[in-house]
This record gives C-alpha cells, structure tokens and sequence, in this order.
C-alpha cells in the first residue's frame, strides 16, 4: 500500500488529517471500527481492490489474552 504520489491510502490518508475521517467524497467508506461489527477496509491486488472483511484473523489470541488478563490483572 503507498500513502504517497497518488498511492492507494493518499486520499484517506488526507481526508483523515482535515477531517479526522478517512472518507471523502468517491471513495470507498472506510467503516469506522466497532468490537461488534470488526469490520475492516482490506486492500488486495487483483480486480476488486478494496473490500470490507471481517476482523477475525486473532479472535482466538484475543480471547486468550481477555481471559489471562482477567485471572491475572494487571495492576
């Protein structure tokens, strides 16, 4: 991904440091991160760039760190 000379974050990258939003007129909406929807904006190569996927690629380690942290609280 390049943020940079016209890349594929330059827009967001942009809308997001005046806005403090990264979605701008004729771009993809990038969903604002929610724990019960974890959607996230995934940029791939290929034909469809752009699609919004599921944040499940660590719920196991997330999982296992919530329950380590509520047996041993940091404190």
């Amino acid at each position: 991904m390049n943020v940079y000379f016209d890349g594929e974050l330059a827009d967001y990258l942009i809308h997001f440091t005046n806005n403090l939003n990264p979605n701008g007129q004729g771009s993809y909406n990038w969903p604002q991160y929610d724990i019960s929807s974890r959607s996230l904006l995934t940029f791939w190569d290929g034909l469809v760039p752009i699609t919004i996927t599921g944040d499940t690629f660590r719920a196991d380690e997330m999982n296992l760190l919530n329950n380590l942290t509520l047996i041993y609280p940091v404190l």
